[in-house]
């Protein structure tokens, strides 16, 4: 059954009031109020009880934001209800003081009718659900005090029926109780009824406690501890809707190489088991390493560094680590090797709770996730484990030792600006890490004169890296880029900047 809604508009202008009345005139459920004289709008919220105010800015006799702080002063009884600004005009400044003094949303007046009906759709839902959760939660107290004094008094009976046991009973121990009794033979037996209850329920709470503790207990399995320390709660009971916390971090993607190609052989439980036992290996080396999992996707995993790309680096290594132990393991079992890429970003990123009101999980949410996954799969094109980008590389601390490699200059699918890619080194096995150290001179002077045009050049400085490390397979990307060019001619103003048409 759909709620009534209640909206209560505030503006000096007859002909706004008049709009919006005939905006929201076709809604059944949504009943209309204005009010012209922003001296009465306290009261006549008081009076019809809004789902939503709508309330105007400009209006003569008081200042619109005036009004905001009235309606959300700390005893007001309009604190809690959505507020909607109207302004004649988008202006910056004036949005963001109504919003710091409390106001949900802004509107340009007047708005489309589909939009207002939805925002204020949006808004009441919350508000009527916030109601009933606090009148949910009021009762759920007063319950508790109820039990509170019940399980009083059945203690105070408790111990009345020990003391008649051992014949110390005083009658002023339990006069409420005396008082509904006619002789001590009865008092005894409603003592023992009594008694029985009190095992009863306590044996209920005993239940109860436990079946909470193992669903705490299952919830934190969908939502870890240090996810819920992260948005600042002591409790999954706490998390809400929309919850999050928006800083500058690191973000990692990481992903096993052809896996659908080997899920191809495998059945679905087979599928299932593989990647529970792979991320079993893994994912504890995000936590060790102040890492938040934000979520798992397939055979890949999404985590958040908030404390910067040094953590999410070692927790890298770390992670390419376990993969060679699990990999051990596979080959014991008669199965291939597995092979895996991630890709480091910095930036600002949004990590909360997306969803809606029945089904909620936490996400991370910013432009730089895309980047991020992209950066990843490009680590199967130029043949190494770990990747990360130039803001990653700035925020390093500088004492950190790790060896990297700059790889390209590179525009990934879906984005129009190029970045700046780097290799760790440290995540290549060590002799192969050696001999991209001794390569690297040649490999820079053959992307500098790639990135200048000087084709031929460039072909002898890669051809000198392979000549190195004939398996160095940027390199060998290198060649086959050249060749294209060569075919192609170079464009219009090259610089170097590669545009990738593939994920």
């Amino acid at each position: 059954m759909t709620e009534p809604i209640t909206v209560l508009l505030i503006d000096d202008q007859a002909t706004i009031c008049e709009a919006v009345r005939r905006m929201l005139a076709p809604e059944p459920d949504i009943t209309f109020h204005y009010c012209t004289d922003p001296t009465q709008a306290l009261k006549m919220a008081r009076d019809c009880q809004p789902t939503a105010i709508l309330q105007d800015l400009m209006m003569p006799g008081m200042d619109g934001l005036l009004l905001v702080k009235f309606f959300r002063a700390v005893n007001a009884e309009t604190q809690n209800i959505p507020l909607i600004v109207l302004s004649s005009k988008e202006e910056p400044v004036i949005k963001a003081q109504a919003f710091e003094l409390g106001a949900n949303d802004y509107l340009v007046k007047l708005p489309d009718r589909v939009e207002l009906v939805a925002r204020i759709r949006y808004h009441s839902k919350a508000y009527i659900n916030q109601k009933k959760r606090l009148e949910a939660e009021a009762q759920l107290r007063e319950e508790n005090r109820r039990q509170a004094i019940y399980i009083e008094q059945v203690n105070k009976v408790t111990s009345a029926a020990a003391a008649v046991e051992q014949n110390r009973f005083q009658s002023d121990q339990l006069t409420p109780v005396i008082e509904r009794l006619d002789e001590l033979g009865k008092l005894a037996r409603v003592f023992s009824s009594m008694v029985e209850t009190v095992k009863s329920r306590e044996q209920e709470l005993v239940d109860a406690n436990a079946q909470l503790a193992a669903l705490l207990d299952a919830y934190g399995r969908f939502v870890p501890h240090e996810y819920l320390q992260f948005l600042r709660k002591k409790s999954i009971t706490e998390v809400e809707l929309g919850d999050h916390v928006s800083k500058n971090m690191a973000v990692m993607f990481s992903d096993i190489r052809s896996f659908t190609t080997r899920s191809e052989q495998m059945t679905p439980k087979e599928t299932f088991d593989f990647v529970n036992d792979y991320l079993r290996w893994v994912s504890p080396e995000i936590r060790n390493h102040y890492g938040l999992v934000v979520k798992f996707i397939g055979d890949g995993v999404m985590a958040v560094f908030p404390e910067g790309a040094d953590d999410a680096i070692a927790s890298a290594l770390a992670q390419l680590d376990r993969v060679h132990d699990f990999n051990q393991e596979l080959m014991n079992r008669g199965a291939k090797p597995i092979q895996i890429g991630l890709g480091i970003h910095m930036g600002r990123i949004m990590v909360g709770m997306i969803g809606e009101a029945n089904r909620m999980q936490g996400d991370a949410l910013s432009d730089s996730i895309n980047l991020t996954a992209r950066l990843e799969g490009l680590t199967k094109f130029y043949g190494v484990s770990l990747l990360i980008s130039e803001a990653a590389k700035l925020s390093l601390d500088h004492s950190a030792p790790y060896r990297l490699r700059f790889l390209d200059c590179a525009i990934v699918k879906g984005r129009n600006e190029a970045i700046r890619i780097y290799e760790v080194l440290d995540a290549a096995p060590a002799e192969e890490c050696e001999l991209k150290e001794r390569s690297q001179a040649d490999f820079e002077l053959g992307w500098n004169h790639y990135a200048s045009g000087n084709l031929a050049a460039s072909w002898d400085c890669f051809n000198s890296v392979l000549a190195i490390n004939p398996n160095d397979k940027t390199a060998k990307l290198y060649l086959e880029r050249l060749e294209i060019l060569t075919a192609r001619g170079l464009p219009n103003h090259w610089t170097g900047v590669w545009a990738f048409a593939e994920k």
